[in-house]
């Protein structure tokens, strides 16, 4: 009898939700300080917390979400980078004169030695690739023994630009050359793990070379070229798109980002240059219309620091994933404690297994941006500029995150109400 049917204790939630996001927006903003910072949480019924959202930041590797969703539009889902081997004339008593190799652009092209390799790491283990071996098979199944001409690397299909002069030394390092005709990222030896090549194509023609000799086929020199004619003799598929997607963006694959904005511009009849990649982006978005004010696109993996972005673009990218078209989006994240950039952190915490996000980091930028569940589906984006290292950049985010995941716990809602009394009788 103390607690009338009106009673907020008997429908807690909108004071508990009122309480709660009073709270987060206090608690992620002393987590930002004097950092210069956007933050934006929603559910499915709207804003829960915001600070700046749509001030652009520094995004890092968070602006890879703009150029998947970019590459779902443009290309599809089921869309496969080809790698093809051509000769001038079929075999001839298993003999043809060289074996020429063309680029279609595809990112995962590896050796056995690199796959092994990344099935080992725990950030990579399981994610697609495609196999040179496989490649080198069919071409022996076709009957060649004998290439004297040696194989031809072609790169061809996009514009010879390996970096971009937006890219500080630091960030330039972590990226391999960027072409269309790439093995192991670009970097030399049979797992990848030696110098970069100056020449990709080389390195390509040369890691082929390689595996066919182990199937006893006699190979000369490789070398690299513009495109010499020639019929097919084999060639090899990546995985879809959806799955190359998962690749970049778990573990915020920088040559796959570069790729894809140089294969957008091909696809709209450009010369595959980062320039006319990253106006594709931006156009390719706003028919998806999201909102762009304030960006600026100036690659496709985020390593340049004039690449702009805000939280609730960031968060505008991250709800067309809920279309089948750009599922890949949500499904290709890191997860907490399982895969990609995310894979070794957060272990034993309430996170792991429920956080799916984007990272970014460069000097004095911390980015996430994803997916969370607390007591309902949460959409997070948060984008911090300042001076701090790798280890202040991971520790704050992850710990906006936890603050995020509580939500709307941080009070009970019985609480909010005095407890019923009993009504006084009187004599």
């Amino acid at each position: 009898m103390g607690s009338p049917l009106w009673s907020v204790r008997r429908v807690p939630q909108p004071i508990t939700d009122a309480v709660g996001m009073a709270h987060l927006q206090t608690a992620l903003s002393e987590r930002v300080g004097t950092f210069a910072a956007c933050f934006a949480v929603r559910d499915e019924l709207g804003e829960i917390a915001q600070a700046n959202a749509d001030q652009p930041y520094i995004p890092a590797s968070t602006l890879k979400l703009l150029t998947a969703a970019a590459a779902l539009e443009a290309l599809g889902p089921g869309f496969h980078f080809t790698t093809l081997v051509a000769a001038p004339s079929a075999p001839r008593n298993g003999t043809v004169d060289r074996l020429v190799m063309i680029g279609g652009g595809d990112p995962l092209l590896a050796t056995p030695e690199r796959i092994a390799l990344d099935a080992q790491e725990p950030d990579s283990a399981g994610l697609a690739t495609t196999s040179l071996a496989t490649l080198a098979d069919r071409i022996v199944e076709t009957g060649v023994r004998s290439v004297p001409g040696g194989v031809v690397g072609v790169n061809d299909r996009y514009a010879d630009t390996r970096d971009l002069p937006e890219w500080a030394a630091g960030a330039r390092a972590a990226i391999g050359p960027i072409g269309a005709l790439t093995v192991n990222d670009g970097y030399t030896g049979p797992a990848g793990t030696g110098p970069e090549s100056g020449d990709p194509a080389l390195n390509a023609a040369t890691e082929l070379s390689r595996l066919l000799v182990a199937r006893g086929v006699s190979v000369g020199t490789p070398s690299s070229a513009d495109r010499p004619g020639g019929s097919e003799i084999a060639a090899i598929d990546s995985p879809p798109l959806s799955e190359i997607l998962t690749e970049m963006l778990s573990v915020s694959d920088n040559l796959t980002a570069e790729i894809l904005v140089r294969e957008l511009s091909a696809q709209a009849g450009g010369r595959g240059t980062p320039e006319s990649g990253a106006r594709e982006v931006g156009d390719t978005l706003e028919r998806l219309g999201v909102d762009l004010t304030g960006t600026t696109i100036v690659d496709g993996s985020g390593l340049a620091r004039a690449d702009t972005v805000s939280c609730a673009t960031l968060l505008q990218v991250l709800r067309l994933s809920t279309t089948p078209r750009l599922a890949a989006i949500r499904d290709g994240l890191a997860i907490a404690g399982e895969r990609g950039t995310l894979a070794t952190r957060l272990r034993g915490t309430p996170l792991a297994g429920n956080l799916r996000a984007k990272t970014g980091t460069l000097d004095g930028v911390s980015g996430l941006a994803g997916f969370v569940r607390s007591d309902r589906p949460l959409t997070f984006a948060l984008l911090i500029n300042g001076s701090f290292g790798e280890s202040t950049a991971f520790a704050l985010r992850e710990a906006m995150a936890a603050e995020i995941a509580a939500f709307p716990s941080t009070v009970a809602g019985a609480t909010l109400v005095p407890e019923p009394f009993a009504p006084v009788r009187t004599p």
